[in-house]
């Protein structure tokens, strides 16, 4: 109840600001989870969502080109790009969301837990209960695999969906490394793009960003999104979203960035 309460005035919120809202230029990469938490919902919704975004004159590049051209710092002053990216690897990621961007022709990144598609049932049902509170099941690797052979790039999630603010190096070495192995042993790829789980710049330290950067090329957030870094250019920054917002608090989210 406390639930569909706040969600119910964050919506009306969001509907009352986004009146004056409009795309604004620079690259921004907008991070989901899945189509939706109602599990009859169609892909059109997905699909829905891309063609009201075009029409207001946003554009859609792939993910790992939005990020060379980030690190490039060549970022477009007159247009508005949006790469996208999923976390945490379930199922519909392959069977509802992949096809609505192969129709657009686009390439996103998914950041996956090894620990949640290796696990037996005890495993899985533990992690829905207690880690994503979803009921959804995570991909197989075959369809990692194919997501990977059509292009779309896989990055690492950590092995467990960890938290990454602690201070025990041995647990940190393990969820990073041990989960960029498991990737690189499965698909036969270097795994350069990490994503750290929960998304907020108080989940993760020094001392995991420090490991994390051993590892991986390009790390990710998914907080502070009016900046493209954080942590001294240590990591980039996504925004939230989900498929089935309107796309009208999607463009509320398009805003100026800064370097």
């Amino acid at each position: 109840m406390r639930y569909n309460f706040r969600n119910t005035l964050r919506n009306y919120i969001l509907d009352i600001l986004a009146l004056w809202s409009k795309p604004n230029p620079g690259i921004h990469i907008l991070n989901g989870h899945f189509l939706s938490l109602n599990e009859a919902a169609s892909p059109d919704l997905f699909a829905g969502l891309l063609n009201r975004l075009r029409a207001k004159g946003v554009e859609f590049i792939d993910f790992d080109l939005a990020v060379k051209l980030i690190v490039k710092q060549q970022l477009p002053i007159d247009r508005c790009m949006v790469a996208f990216t999923f976390d945490d690897g379930f199922e519909e990621c392959y069977t509802k969301i992949r096809p609505v961007l192969n129709s657009f022709d686009l390439k996103a990144g998914f950041f996956i837990n090894p620990g949640f598609i290796n696990g037996n049932k005890e495993y899985r049902e533990n992690f829905k209960k207690e880690t994503v509170l979803t009921d959804k099941e995570p991909m197989t690797w075959n369809q990692v695999n194919l997501l990977k052979e059509e292009g779309h790039i896989i990055g690492s999630h950590t092995m467990d969906h960890a938290m990454l603010n602690i201070r025990n190096k041995d647990i940190l070495e393990y969820q990073l490394n041990e989960s960029k192995l498991q990737i690189e042993k499965r698909l036969g790829m270097e795994c350069d793009f990490f994503a750290f789980p929960y998304g907020r710049l108080e989940h993760i330290n020094g001392t995991a960003i420090k490991i994390a950067a051993q590892y991986f090329n390009f790390i990710f957030s998914q907080d502070n999104y009016r900046h493209y870094y954080s942590f001294d250019k240590k990591i980039i920054n996504r925004r939230h979203f989900e498929c089935d917002w309107p796309s009208k608090h999607v463009i509320y989210f398009l805003k100026k960035k800064k370097l």
